[in-house]
């Protein structure tokens, strides 16, 4: 009797069994044989990791400058299932100049958009002054740089958002551009909107008219952290008491109400996101404000408004209850919620009895309104002068750049 075979079919070894492998190990392998090089880059492929990877293990990103070398180094630590992190890891130096910085960054599906910022001038007005600016893929080390985007005469500022639509399967970047144009007077300002799309090679104008925006573009703080959820960027606009949205499938831009007892609270947000403000952010895949200053400083603490009905647009209140003064815990404020459904916060403030080669990152469990507290640290390898900053949290997902 002859015995059955023991191959298992490629299909259930290439969709059922490889998929489920770490993106770091799927690196390797694509050394292996140019079939498995080409496997891991086949839409499908990808497409079973992250499913197989969705809300399994939470990254952070962080960052240091080397002050020796004049280099912008990268590195990881992975949040365990309890929470806490593990040491971090160097991932790889970007090709930054002398006289930029990272300013902002955003994350969406894993990848990474890296906004840099001039030393000299982000109120620029020439294009040679206009840093690079990049989408990463942490997982995979793979990073691109996007393509120059000359900016308006008398370009006053210009910022850049990042987000993934899943009905087109599209990343795409806006970008926002306010400025004068030439010959125009002073007061006389204008905005422009552009896109890029990953896997194209050129920026595209969005061709839009102010008198049908359900806002004024010029108002809105485009410069403050964006959240992307439900393939959408959402910004609040407190001035017209909305949530500004933009679609990133149909390109249009449409308003959330604010709920009508909400009070801002919002929190500068120092290097290495410079002036940007995080004040929206996505708590278990909902979009989420944060609120209530007054109660952050005389009881210890902070309010979230969760839209939990999206198309409905309710919004209910959840409150967080610090164990310390929320100074002496250094000013945190909600990143994200992570793999287990507790929420991350990181610490804004650095104490100073605390080393700056160190993050302290902290995760609340909003069922057992339990809080704890841990630590990041820079490996030994790098100067004692280094300052450790965590940028953003991002998923597992090998999706190519290129």
């Amino acid at each position: 009797m002859e015995s059955a075979g023991s191959e298992l079919p490629s299909e259930i070894i290439w969709f059922q069994i490889l998929p489920r492998v770490p993106s770091k190990s799927l690196m390797r392998f694509k050394c292996v044989c140019k079939s498995w090089s080409s496997l891991v880059r086949n839409p499908s492929f990808v497409d079973a990791h992250q499913s197989f990877h969705r809300n399994k293990l939470t990254h952070l990103l962080l960052t240091t400058w080397d002050r020796a070398t004049r280099q912008q180094h990268f590195l990881s630590a992975q949040i365990n299932q309890d929470g806490t992190p593990t040491p971090a890891i160097h991932l790889l130096n970007l090709p930054m100049g002398s006289d930029h910085r990272l300013y902002n960054a955003q994350s969406t599906n894993g990848l990474v958009c890296l906004y840099l910022s001039n030393n000299l001038s982000r109120h620029h007005t020439l294009a040679y002054l206009d840093p690079p600016n990049f989408i990463f893929n942490p997982c995979t080390r793979e990073s691109i740089i996007l393509p120059h985007a000359s900016p308006a005469y008398c370009t006053s500022h210009v910022t850049y958002h990042f987000g993934f639509s899943p009905l087109t399967n599209e990343y795409k970047v806006l970008q926002v551009q306010t400025f004068r144009p030439h010959d125009s007077i002073p007061t006389d300002m204008t905005f422009m909107f552009k896109i890029f799309k990953l896997g194209t090679s050129l920026w595209r104008r969005l061709e839009i008219d102010r008198n049908d925006l359900p806002f004024e573009p010029l108002k809105c703080p485009f410069e403050v952290h964006s959240v992307c959820i439900n393939g959408a960027m959402h910004w609040m606009h407190l001035k017209e008491n909305v949530v500004v949205v933009f679609d990133i499938g149909d390109e249009k831009f449409r308003v959330i109400p604010l709920p009508q007892d909400y009070v801002s609270f919002i929190h500068r947000i120092g290097y290495p996101m410079g002036d940007a403000m995080r004040n929206v952010v996505e708590v278990g895949g909902c979009l989420a404000l944060i609120g209530d200053k007054k109660l952050v400083r005389s009881q210890n603490m902070m309010a979230l408004w969760i839209l939990k009905d999206y198309e409905n647009q309710v919004w209910i209140r959840e409150a967080i209850t610090f164990p310390l003064r929320w100074r002496a815990l250094g000013c945190p404020v909600p990143l994200r919620t992570i793999h287990n459904g507790e929420l991350l916060l990181q610490s804004i403030e650095l104490h100073v009895h605390e080393a700056p080669d160190h993050v302290r990152v902290h995760v609340y469990n909003m069922e057992s309104k339990s809080f704890r507290g841990s630590e990041i640290g820079l490996p030994w390898t790098f100067l004692n002068d280094a300052r450790l900053k965590l940028v953003v949290c991002y998923d597992d997902n090998i999706v190519p750049l290129r």
